[in-house]
């Protein structure tokens, strides 16, 4: 991205987290929107989820989860932003928060672009042919289907007219949340949905192509990224946030 034109960084906070509860790693995820940024800073956080989960989107019925039958026991959280259902099992979830001031919503918007170019930099690096969403058909509200990955959205990156990553803003007045998930794998929770190794027989769930695309992040952000741990203030905030939130019924059955 052209920092004269878009986001400027100086600098990107890393945070590499162990796996972890479906309503703790929402609540994070809010903690860090909440907490403000240094000037040109953002926060690139990398996490997986265990027990194996599924997400909501923010405006999905809680009772359309009782058509998918291969979910039914697991844990269930709602995200805070909006979309299809996401089985958070064999896949990588990545969440960036990034200042927006001065920014237009153009700008804003190109961030989804960046992460998903450099994914698809990265993955053709190793033989895997991915491609971004184009042209999505058109579809009623009513008709999308339950999961993000069976939906089609302009930037999706597809492969063989498969979704493998699919991505989600959120925003306060002066920050954006940005969190995507990468299907590794298939889901025994999920059997309709390939993930890159059934797609490729290329097996990526050791991470090891991880190093690569972070140094294509960091190239394309024109920015430092340096490892990060959380301060006791924003845990603080995430534990609260958790609580009155993403363990609390009445959020999970707000819909």
């Amino acid at each position: 991205m052209d920092r004269s034109n878009g986001l400027t960084l100086k600098s990107i906070r890393l945070v590499k987290d162990q796996p972890t509860t479906g309503s703790w790693n929402m609540a994070i995820d809010d903690a860090l929107l909440a907490e403000p940024l240094p000037p040109e800073t953002a926060i690139l956080r990398i996490y997986r989820w265990s027990p194996a989960t599924l997400s909501l989107g923010y405006f999905q019925l809680l009772e359309d989860r009782e058509a998918h039958q291969d979910s039914q026991q697991l844990d269930c959280v709602r995200r805070a932003s909006g979309g299809g259902a996401i089985l958070h099992d064999q896949e990588l979830t990545y969440s960036f928060v990034f200042p927006s001031s001065g920014l237009s919503a153009n700008e804003i918007s190109d961030v989804y672009d960046l992460f998903h170019d450099s994914l698809i930099s990265v993955f053709q690096s190793r033989g895997i042919n991915a491609q971004k969403c184009t042209n999505p058909p058109e579809m009623a509200q009513s008709g999308k289907p339950f999961l993000c990955f069976q939906r089609r959205s302009s930037g999706d990156v597809l492969l063989n007219d498969y979704k493998i990553v699919g991505s989600a803003q959120r925003r306060n007045r002066h920050q954006v949340l940005q969190h995507g998930s990468i299907l590794l794998r298939q889901s025994s929770y999920a059997p309709e949905l390939p993930g890159i190794l059934e797609l490729t027989k290329i097996d990526l769930t050791s991470l090891d192509w991880l190093t690569d695309w972070l140094q294509e992040l960091s190239c394309r952000l024109n920015s430092q990224l340096s490892n990060y741990t959380l301060t006791h203030e924003c845990l603080k905030t995430a534990h609260k946030i958790e609580a009155d939130k993403f363990l609390n019924d009445q959020w999970t059955h707000k819909r």
